[in-house]
C-alpha cells in the first residue's frame, strides 16, 4: 500500500485549484487531497473500478451532494470518465508515477524475495 502522495508547489496556486474553490469554496482542496490520498491507498492506478458519485464523496471526506462534487472535479479536470465507464483521476500516472507502479514495484519484490528464498535452501 502507498504511504504518500506527491503535490507539486504550484498547486497552491493552480487554476484548476482556484476552479474548484470558486465552485465548491475553500475547503474543496482538502477534500480533493483526501480523494487523491484514498485513491492512492486503494487504486494506486488512479482508475476506480465499480465506484459511484457517493464512494467519491465519501473518499474526499465531502459533506455536501455527491453529484455537485463529482461534476464540479469533472468540470475543473481532476476526474473524468473513462471509455470503459468508470471514474479515474484526471492524469494521475502522469502526477502520481510513485503511486501508480505500486502493484508493479509489489510484484517485484515478491518474485526477488522468491529467489533469495529458493537460494537460501540450497
Amino acid at each position: 500500500m502507498n504511504t504518500d502522495i506527491r503535490i507539486a508547489t504550484s498547486f497552491k496556486g493552480h487554476r484548476k485549484r482556484k476552479k474548484l474553490e470558486k465552485i465548491l469554496g475553500p475547503s474543496a482542496s482538502g477534500n480533493l487531497i483526501d480523494l487523491w490520498i484514498t485513491v492512492a491507498q486503494g487504486n494506486p492506478e488512479g482508475k476506480l473500478v465499480g465506484w459511484d458519485e457517493d464512494d467519491i464523496a465519501y473518499s474526499g471526506n465531502w459533506d455536501g451532494d455527491s453529484k455537485e462534487f463529482v461534476n464540479a472535479l469533472i468540470a475543473c479536470k481532476f476526474l473524468k470518465e473513462s471509455d470503459a465507464g468508470c471514474y479515474e483521476i484526471h492524469d494521475w500516472c502522469d502526477h502520481q508515477g510513485y503511486a501508480c507502479k505500486a502493484k508493479d514495484r509489489s510484484e517485484q519484490a515478491k518474485k526477488a524475495a522468491e529467489v533469495r528464498w529458493k537460494e537460501k535452501r540450497k
